[in-house]
């Protein structure tokens, strides 16, 4: 019995058959210029920051073949792959492709509407389940205060597939044990509470808290306080908790003053993570300001919060 692969040669199709043909190419910044001189007219609009992201990747070794073609037409237009072409040329790379030659150019117009995979799905396929929600959650957890984009753009690539996955496993029974998965509220939320559930595992402040909650019912009430204004096991809510609140009257004016819904740009995140913060020592907080650094240690450094991570872990002070 044939094995799949020589069935597979077996079945390949002549040039002559078909009026298409694909082959693997190096193509370096004087072909890409080729092709783009090319460039198929109603393509879309670049994206430069699209293009340095690629670039980047190719400089640093991080580029790969993969199933994603570049579509040439009988007529020698390309259909497509320029921003990965102008990637080439920007980093000064030679790179390999599959190409697709003799493809109509009727077709080109539905290229790109198919839906690519996320970072969620990628990951679950890897072999680890993980949710829309949960990988928001983490990637806002591991975000750089400092950064100017929120997590799920700084983490928002395939290269950052294993890390995220990694950083999720760490912390996974916390998201489980908060239902973050279900419960309606912005990741934002979970991703600071995440942080501050951390951070009174593994350290502990000089001064102490305002309070005597353990770390998940800390929490939990802050993620509670910040989606519905209260516990929602009915934990008194008092001056150790204005944190919380102060962050939700912040929210629900943005809303009244901009017409808006979300609570989803690196302001937000930040003003989060202080409330969080404040939040976590008790502190009676009259005004909420954006610090200049992370309050809160690195998370990226930060042990694993589950039960066994936390049972072997030591506080530092």
């Amino acid at each position: 019995m044939k094995n799949i692969l020589q069935e597979l040669i077996d079945r390949d199709l002549d040039y002559a058959d078909t009026g298409e043909k694909a082959f693997i190419v190096d193509i370096d910044p004087e072909m890409a210029q080729r092709l783009l001189n090319n460039n198929f007219k109603q393509n879309r609009e670049l994206s430069q920051a699209h293009i340095k992201a690629l670039a980047t990747d190719m400089k640093n070794g991080e580029w790969a073949l993969t199933n994603d073609a570049i579509v040439v037409s009988q007529d020698l237009e390309t259909g497509n792959a320029q921003h990965r072409l102008h990637a080439i040329i920007e980093s000064k790379t030679t790179q390999r492709f599959l190409v697709l030659f003799g493809v109509a150019k009727e077709t080109f117009q539905k290229f790109d509407t198919g839906k690519k995979r996320t970072m969620e799905q990628r990951i679950t396929i890897g072999g680890t389940n993980i949710s829309g929600k949960e990988c928001s959650v983490i990637r806002h957890s591991m975000n750089a205060y400092t950064h100017p984009q929120i997590g799920t753009v700084e983490f928002g690539y395939p290269k950052h597939d294993e890390f995220v996955a990694a950083a999720y496993l760490k912390h996974k029974e916390f998201l489980t044990l908060t239902n973050s998965k279900s419960r309606k509220g912005s990741s934002f939320y979970w991703a600071a509470a995440l942080k501050m559930y951390a951070e009174m595992i593994h350290y502990k402040p000089r001064n102490g808290f305002q309070h005597d909650h353990d770390p998940l019912t800390r929490a939990q009430l802050f993620i509670d306080i910040c989606t519905k204004n209260c516990s929602n096991v009915g934990i008194p809510v008092g001056p150790s908790e204005i944190a919380a609140i102060r962050l939700n009257n912040l929210r629900v004016a943005r809303r009244l003053d901009n017409n808006t819904l979300y609570w989803s740009d690196k302001k937000a995140l930040r003003l989060t993570i202080v409330a969080a913060y404040k939040f976590m020592l008790g502190e009676n907080v009259q005004k909420l300001m954006i610090s200049k650094q992370d309050p809160f240690h690195s998370f990226l450094h930060m042990p694993s919060t589950n039960s066994s991570g936390y049972a072997t872990s030591n506080q530092h002070n």
